[in-house]
């Protein structure tokens, strides 16, 4: 495919769509009137038919000429400062008579956003967490960096040189249609154009402005510098796309920039420095002060990125590495292109695995899906970056580091990075979507990709790796189906839906892409592989370089539905055929339009024998979802013999026939587990168990019991270990462990039953049954928390009842007057909330109260309860203050395991877990400051980043009836310490916190208490 050999200067976008059948139909109904009424109801009606052609062209592609962008370049890479000659070559009737206006992306990092914090566009992985709580954009290193575009003069060009330059008048403009979190000042450039504005020469129609600006680049992964490494597409202003609807009176500049404004570019390049320059046209080494003119890009392309690196300064460092290209050409009819790829040396490995992979991907979309490659040249791009998405602009790959550093074992997780993002060559780079509302296209579609390609070559079950079975979640269950299923009811948004109101983007990104992925490997499973491959391949050959809907795909896979190209076919009932034969909408209208779920469970089977020796068996199969799909369910005999029948699933309560040889054995509910359920552990008539040692992720259809360690710590037990068993089925969980207190030398115990969602949401109740600390309890309780969107306000509620038996736990009792031992029956309530204001300060609390119940007998009287106020305030990059308010009191006589605790992880950290720190009244305070130690992770086997550094303050009191307030001593602590993020292969992350803290101006303690995890203590 010749990319830029082909005049292409246009480009489409979708508004409503149109179905041809509806237009013929208008068509002949017109006819109708025509043939029997007066010539003078002809002519009206010959009106209206012209007005509601255009209406309808209006809802459909509608072309437009796009600019031509002729740029002198000139850069120094040591000051990030770009300079250009800008000659815009327009279509004066696609834009208005009197204006131009170009939107100045690189003025997005001016200043903070006022609106708002921006969000990121990380898209969560399986098991990977670390932009979860992050406020701060990942690609911005170090925090905010200025970044500003700067317009030196506007003119009316010409081609001759020795006339005048004509000055043409022009403006700087906010523009608050940018997303929240870029800044909106000098955002738009409006030029006014005077009625004469001359035709370009051999271009009749077309006129040319010339813009001499100026770009300073911020800090920042893909929008300017990092590390040396110039990555920008903003670079330039663009001119906007000017709407302009016939017949429906709308015109409009797109100022959201949701929408590409596509153009063709001829740039020339010089840059003070040496280094290589990779763009999409080509790349090239060149030296100091070297010009070269880059090929005119004849096909339109949403931006043209600029890749820029000084090989000495960038890579070279104290190893003395550079960049290494690797080139393969493919020569096959039909498949021409070259791959090319740029990596740092002392990473050749990862980075061949890359280049083969990328060129096995290529070769897997042309041989299934007829798709060959769509770029005449493709380049791979090692980028710094801390983080492993893998992203796309027009044939440029880039992958950042972390996939290069990472352990050779973790092969398989890189390529799932990889071909995650790899089809937005063809669907994202070549067709175009609103980054709106339609990101579907370049997030899910790219990921379905991916996922056909990794189970391809690994097998349809495959993990991520390739020997162990514990610990290695498989692809598809787990980095798929869990991402799609594990969004919350309330976080819940259709894929066609708004990115930017959505309040939760990390979790919306899970839907568009995991939840998009797993649509379409339904859609594939409804339509059958053979019409499906043909759906896909008309879409990718008929849209390009086109601005789509949803329709236009709906519209391209119906176009090959029919019976022939299933087996077995659809269901014949509603509502597979409610839109007529052919109609994809029962299908569209469920998945990406709302947020149903699909749930079909096994009910139960009864077989019979019939006269004439075989069973006939009755199965019961029940919907529990609102979305419906035809359903397979399976029946095998005893004699391994497998019988199978398509269901429509669209009743509440569905029986199913079977007749067999065989005596039946098992019954299974979509054995191939196609569908995107909610649940499997309910689809077949026996039971999946696996049981692990710590920690595993279990399929859909697992029973997962794990075997857990538990660690603890408390004044009477002191640190308390123990090893457990943790088991969840459907809505409930059981936890047991048995433990050990190191203080007192004791076996311990926690035995807990809980089930979730009680008819509401986050409603869980529960019994337990423990000793821990002193008391030996049976209880029930209940916990109502439900989930909520960033921003919002959160909170818990929590109740408890428990019979007490308390004793005494301490190896050394004393003489004192306090009660060790006797029975109670308590009664808890505690709530806890948070809520931020403002992105930069959140306020949290925690109120608890505790009494024994007054109607039942105790031998104890008392009333006790707790208030903690925190507050958090960011002040920078990874910087914050916490400080927090204790304050716990106590009316009546409480036991000793009901005193409150000064020395503790939990209040002051300076002094030890001992019963003499105890008493019935606290007040306490404490103040954090937390910082950045190392502000890149570090890659491996085990990684580890969010390294921070902390400096601490605590202080408080406690005094009882006996010693007053003014009397009780005032004890202080200080310390520091260190925590940080360890990540395991990816797969789960360990948070680890070692403070060390010393009490201050006290001779009764001297020595430093020393704090693991925030649990385990010692000095």
């Amino acid at each position: 495919m010749n990319n830029f050999g082909k005049d292409r200067s246009h480009f489409g976008v979708s508004a409503l769509s149109l179905k041809d059948s509806g237009s013929r139909l208008e068509v002949r109904s017109l006819l109708y009137f025509v043939f029997r009424f007066p010539l003078l109801f002809l002519v009206v009606h010959g009106v209206l038919i012209v007005i509601s052609t255009q209406l309808l062209s209006a809802e459909s592609h509608f072309k437009t000429q796009a600019p031509h962008y002729k740029i002198d370049v000139s850069y120094d890479h040591d000051k990030t400062l770009l300079v250009g000659k800008m000659q815009v070559r327009f279509t004066r009737n696609a834009y208005p008579t009197h204006e131009l206006l170009f939107s100045l992306p690189g003025n997005r990092f001016n200043y903070p956003d006022e609106r708002g914090t921006r969000k990121h566009k990380i898209v969560p992985v399986f098991s990977l967490r670390r932009f979860q709580d992050n406020l701060e954009d990942p690609k911005t290193p170090t925090g905010f960096s200025t970044g500003s575009l700067k317009i030196n003069s506007v003119s009316a060009f010409t081609q001759n040189q020795s006339v005048e330059k004509h000055p043409l008048k022009y403006s700087l403009e906010p523009n608050p249609d940018l997303e929240v979190g870029y800044s909106t000042s000098n955002g738009l450039l409006r030029i006014l154009l005077p009625k004469n504005l001359p035709d370009t020469k051999n271009f009749p129609g077309e006129s040319t402005v010339l813009i001499e600006f100026s770009t300073n680049f911020p800090e920042h992964a893909q929008e300017g510098a990092v590390n040396g490494m110039l990555l920008t597409v903003n670079w330039h202003p663009k001119l906007l796309t000017w709407n302009e609807k016939p017949g429906l009176n709308e015109k409009k500049w797109e100022t959201t920039e949701d929408n590409p404004s596509p153009a063709t570019f001829e740039v020339t390049w010089k840059a003070v420095q040496a280094g290589t320059l990779i763009t999409t046209p080509g790349h090239q080494k060149l030296l100091a002060g070297q010009v070269v003119t880059l090929s005119v890009t004849k096909r339109t392309i949403k931006y043209f990125p600029l890749i820029f690196s000084r090989v000495h300064q960038q890579f070279s460092g104290n190893e003395g590495r550079a960049i290494v290209v690797k080139n393969t050409s493919t020569a096959a009819a039909k498949t021409s292109y070259q791959l090319t790829s740029f990596y740092l040396e002392g990473h050749e490995r990862r980075a061949e695995l890359l280049h083969n992979w990328s060129t096995s991907f290529l070769s897997f979309m042309h041989s299934r899906y007829g798709l060959k490659s769509p770029w005449e040249s493709i380049r791979i791009v090692a980028v710094e970056a801390e983080y492993e998405q893998v992203d796309v602009l027009n044939n440029l790959i880039l992958v950042p580091m972390p996939n290069y550093k990472r352990s050779d074992f973790l092969d398989r997780q890189a390529l799932g990075f990889l071909t995650r993002r790899l089809a937005q060559l063809w669907f994202g780079e070549l067709i175009w979507s609103n980054q709106d509302t339609q990101q579907w296209l370049n997030l899910g579609v790219p990921a379905f990709f991916g996922l056909r390609f990794f189970q391809h070559n690994f097998g349809a079950d495959a993990g991520i790796f390739d020997s162990l079975d514990w610990l290695n979640p498989r692809y598809r269950d787990h980095f798929f189906e869990k991402m799609a299923n594990s969004v919350s009811p309330k976080l819940r948004y259709p894929i066609l839906s708004s990115f930017r109101k959505n309040p939760d983007s990390q979790k919306y990104l899970q839907t568009l892409t995991y939840k998009t992925a797993m649509v379409l490997s339904m859609l594939e499973y409804t339509l059958g592989d053979k019409a499906f491959k043909k759906g896909i391949r008309y879409f990718a050959q008929n849209y390009q370089q086109n601005v789509i809907e949803l329709e236009e795909f709906q519209q391209a896979m119906e176009k090959f539905n029919y019976h022939q190209l299933r087996t077995p076919p659809l269901p014949s009932g509603s509502p597979y055929n409610m839109d007529g034969n052919g109609s994809l909408e029962w299908f569209f209208s469920q998945w990406f339009r709302t947020v149903q779920t699909l749930d079909y469970s096994f009910g139960d089977s009864t077989t019979r024998t019939l006269p004439n020796g075989l069973y006939e068996t009755e199965v019961n199969v029940n919907k529990i979802g609102l979305a419906q799909m035809p359903l397979v369910v399976s029946l095998i005999t005893k004699d391994g013999k497998q019988i199978r029948r398509l269901v429509p699933g669209i009743k509440q309560q569905e029986t199913v026939v079977f007749q067999t040889a065989g005596f039946p054995d098992k019954v299974s509910l979509d054995p191939e587990e196609r569908l995107l359920e909610t649940s499997r552990i309910n689809n077949h008539s026996y039971n999946f168990y696996r049981v692990r040692f710590g920690f595993d992720w279990k399929k859909q259809r697992e029973h997962l019991v794990l075997l857990v360690p538990g660690f603890g710590n408390n004044a009477l037990d002191g640190n308390s270990v123990g090893v457990g068993i943790r088991y969840r089925f459907d809505d409930y969980r059981i936890y047991a462990i048995p433990g050990y207190g190191s203080k007192n030398k004791r076996g311990l115990y926690i035995f807990n039953l809980d089930r979730e969602h009680l008819g509401l949401h986050g409603l869980e109740a529960g019994v337990s049954a423990r000793e821990y600390g002193g008391v030996r309890s049976q209880g029930i309780r209940a916990t109502y928390k439900p989930s909520n969107n960033p921003g919002e306000l959160e909170y818990k509620f929590h109740s408890s009842f428990s019979r007490e038996i308390l004793f005494s736990a301490r190896n050394n009792p004393d003489n004192s007057d306090v009660i060790e031992t006797g029975e109670s029956n308590t009664f808890l309530l505690e709530h806890t909330g948070a809520v931020s204001p403002i992105d930069s300060y959140r306020i949290n609390w925690n109120i608890w109260n505790e009494q024994p119940s007054l109607e039942m007998e105790s031998d104890f009287s008392y009333v006790r309860g707790q208030a903690k106020l925190g507050q958090i305030l960011r002040v920078g990059h990874r910087k914050w203050f916490e400080f927090d308010i204790i304050h716990a009191t106590t009316s009546g006589k409480s036991p000793l395991q009901k005193k409150f605790q000064l020395g503790s992880p939990a209040v002051l950290r300076g002094y030890p877990q001992q019963t003499n720190l105890s008493d019935d009244h606290l007040l306490a305070s404490r103040l954090n400051f937390k910082f950045p130690l190392i502000t890149k992770p570090l890659w491996g086997m085990l990684s580890a980043f969010k390294i921070q550094g902390t400096v601490f303050y605590d202080q408080g009191k406690i005094w009882s009836e006996n010693i007053s307030y003014e009397k009780a001593k005032h004890r202080e602590n200080a310390g520091m310490g260190i925590e940080w993020t360890l990540d395991t292969a990816s797969l789960f992350q360990v948070p680890l916190k070692i403070e060390v803290a010393f009490p201050l101006n006290d001779p009764d303690y001297k020595k430093p208490q020393f704090i693991f995890l925030g649990v385990l203590t010692g000095s």
